[in-house]
């Protein structure tokens, strides 16, 4: 069963808007009263799904605002754009060679996310998610989540010059505060809990190899300095339920498909490019 309405959905290493609504020309009586107008300028409509349309173009923040605290924002917003497009036409530059230009990567831009919205859309099933929440489930019974503090300091011998006073019994957070370059040394190194992915390899791998109440006998470089890091609890990885997981693992599988698209795509194109450094000498020549 295809999935029915999914309003955000990676690609290309990005987002994509699967729920594209736009301002629409012609509206039959039911999109009317589904859609209000909601302004007139100038005797033409402005309608809800234009405020829904100008909302998803706002950062992620403030899509997550009521629509009633941010709907005055939007509705001004929309009124100058119109106004200043009549103004626009009124002077022509609608047939400007900058505006044409700008139009078609614009066109080329709507073009692209309808086809990976209607193409991935049909291809996402409920089946297809829980066969991932499935495998990350199982995958996690494999894992394991640490609380841990660290020191981070800018040289290995500074690094060194710790351990010694931790192996004298010196106070790791006090060491922390007063040592740590890090944003967590106000906290006395206290990172929280974090599991795979969350933190640069070479610091994971060394404190999933710790003991609890165990911290690392050799500094570990990263590319943020070097660390001196303390376990001071283990618990298994979380399973988070398959509802509060679902929305994530769409957006993952959502991503993945449009990926394997743009591939498809590209593996049957006819695509010659030139390197920058090509561009650079055509231009002085």
């Amino acid at each position: 069963m295809s999935l029915k309405r999914i309003t955000r959905m990676g690609a290309l290493g990005g987002v994509l808007v699967l729920g594209i609504s736009g301002g629409l020309g012609i509206l039959d009586v039911q999109a009317a009263e589904t859609d209000p107008v909601v302004a007139t300028v100038n005797d033409q409509f402005v309608r809800l799904s234009d405020i829904e349309n100008a909302r998803n173009s706002l950062s992620p923040k403030l899509q997550g605002a009521p629509l009633r605290d941010i709907y005055p924002m939007l509705l001004e917003s929309l009124i100058n754009s119109r106004l200043s497009a009549d103004k626009a036409r009124e002077l022509g530059y609608h047939e400007s060679p900058e505006y044409l230009h700008r139009m078609k990567r614009i066109s080329d831009q709507i073009l692209e996310r309808i086809l990976l919205a209607r193409q991935i859309g049909q291809q996402l099933t409920d089946e297809m998610i829980m066969q991932r929440y499935k495998q990350v489930a199982e995958r996690a019974k494999t894992e394991f989540e640490v609380r841990a503090r660290h020191i981070l300091v800018k040289t290995q011998d500074e690094a060194l010059a710790l351990i010694i006073e931790l192996e004298a019994d010196a106070d790791f957070a006090e060491l922390a505060k007063e040592h740590s370059t890090g944003p967590s040394n106000v906290r006395g190194g206290d990172l929280g809990w974090f599991g795979p992915g969350k933190m640069v390899k070479e610091f994971y791998l060394a404190a999933m190899a710790l003991k609890v109440g165990d911290f690392t006998k050799t500094p570990v470089q990263s590319k943020y300095g070097w660390h001196v890091i303390l376990v001071e609890e283990r618990r298994p990885f979380p399973v988070p339920s398959y509802l509060d997981a679902r929305e994530i693992l769409a957006q993952e599988l959502l991503a993945e498909l449009g990926r394997d698209l743009i591939s498809q795509l590209r593996d049957a194109a006819k695509i010659e490019k030139k390197s920058f450094e090509e561009v650079v000498k055509a231009l002085q020549e």
